[in-house]
């Protein structure tokens, strides 16, 4: 089982004719010493992405435990962006974030941010992965989205709605954020708690013991999303 059955059977339109850099694969659980050695081919995809019209790269985590829980994944998210805080210089992990704030990862002049799709992902879930026990991190540069820019904005409700035709629903609040730390890592339920996984603990986080610090994220994501919305409507009635 392989990334491409995820990109084969998604319902998002652009997946399909995407053009996309090397892969890369994690093969154990030493996350750090492996990403390390990745660190070249890491710099050249993203240095080249823009000028070759690259819409993403796929790095695979083939250890099954990377990615088999919620807690697994959030602890495997903090792990890869922490390493590449240690790798290179224009990557940084905020200490306070706001959702209603602009963040991305940048490597090499290309800002990026990753889709991750694991085990721990339930049929229901956007992020499922159709049974394979590997862990997909989709690392996508923000040039993907300036080129495609018109289209997405003209098919982003449609594709919202063709995912909770089929009972994969997500939070359009949550998915559509200012800052992509706060989507890193998808909520399997409530959809609208963001995981902070930036936070020491994080991963105990997801559990029961933190669900009222789960859902108060999930109210400021909902709350940036209002202001954000009131912000608009102003601007066109001003208009």
């Amino acid at each position: 089982m392989s990334f491409d059955r995820i990109v084969q059977t998604t319902l998002c339109p652009f997946a399909k004719p995407s053009r996309m850099g090397p892969p890369l694969a994690v093969t154990s659980a030493d996350v750090e010493a492996e990403l390390l050695a990745h660190r070249t081919a890491l710099a050249d995809f993203f240095r080249t992405a823009r000028a070759e019209e690259r819409d993403g790269m796929v790095l695979t985590f083939e250890d099954p435990a990377l990615g088999a829980t919620l807690e697994a994944l959030t602890r495997l998210t903090r792990r890869f962006f922490e390493t590449l805080c240690a790798m290179y210089p224009s990557v940084y992990i905020q200490d306070s974030p706001d959702p209603d704030e602009t963040w991305y990862a940048m490597i090499e002049g290309e800002r990026f941010f990753v889709v991750s799709f694991a085990p721990c992902y339930p049929e229901h879930s956007p992020r499922h992965n159709h049974g394979s026990p590997h862990t997909y991190f989709l690392l996508q540069p923000a040039s993907t989205f300036e080129r495609h820019a018109t289209a997405i904005d003209k098919r982003r409700e449609r594709i919202h709605r063709a995912f909770s035709a089929v009972g994969r629903p997500y939070d359009a609040h949550l998915a559509n954020v200012e800052n992509d730390m706060f989507k890193s890592v998808m909520p399997i339920a409530p959809l609208d708690r963001a995981i902070r996984w930036w936070q020491d603990g994080a991963d105990e986080a997801t559990g029961e013991a933190a669900t009222a610090e789960a859902h108060q994220a999930g109210r400021e994501v909902a709350a940036a999303g209002a202001h954000r919305a009131g912000r608009s409507g102003a601007a066109e009635k001003a208009g």
